[in-house]
């Protein structure tokens, strides 16, 4: 797939009886991939292994087959894709590709710390984002804890601003899913 999904997902395959606790209702309304067209923000969080991951790749795949653009990302793979970048100084094709998908997936927000070079051209994404594509976020971190991932407050407070535009957050609780079997850890 185009996305370049780091593994296909898809929504049959997700074990909803895992998490229980889930806004079924909610969740399901994403499916029409209304929020794609009107270039909303989904942000699930929540700690890992819940299933976040899970369920953005399965609507990227869901928007691949009604034939929309999409571009995945993780945090940490988008710091390396901004700051190569940089050095072959073609920042502007990294980031027509990013905003030319009509849905962008950004996994794991908060798992990296940025720099301010970095800091500053995601918040430029996330910026220019809201004119031409819907962004699907997840983060294991409590938004609480964003402002750790920036170089100051400021840049922080105005980008953390632009992931709330138009957002609708879902809450995943509970055990991994990875883990389940394997360990025991406590909830979260």
């Amino acid at each position: 797939m185009a996305a370049k999904f780091p593994e296909l997902k898809t929504w049959e395959s997700f074990d909803f009886s895992f998490n229980p606790n889930l806004d079924m209702d909610g969740l399901s309304e994403l499916k029409s991939l209304a929020f794609v067209r009107q270039n909303q923000i989904i942000q699930f969080l929540g700690p890992p292994g819940t299933g976040k991951s899970h369920l953005a790749t399965a609507l990227g795949a869901l928007a691949v087959h009604q034939g929309h653009r999409v571009y995945w990302t993780s945090a940490k793979k988008l710091q390396r894709q901004i700051i190569e970048a940089k050095l072959r100084n073609n920042l502007d094709d990294l980031f027509r590709k990013i905003l030319a998908a009509k849905l962008w997936i950004y996994d794991d927000f908060g798992v990296v710390t940025y720099s301010r070079e970095v800091a500053e051209e995601v918040f430029d994404l996330l910026d220019r984002r809201k004119h031409s594509s819907a962004l699907i976020l997840t983060s294991n971190r409590d938004v609480s804890e964003w402002p750790s991932v920036f170089p100051d407050l400021v840049l922080a407070n105005a980008t953390i601003d632009r992931m709330f535009e138009q957002a609708r957050s879902f809450v995943f609780n509970g055990y991994s899913h990875r883990l389940k079997g394997k360990l025991h850890t406590p909830e979260v």
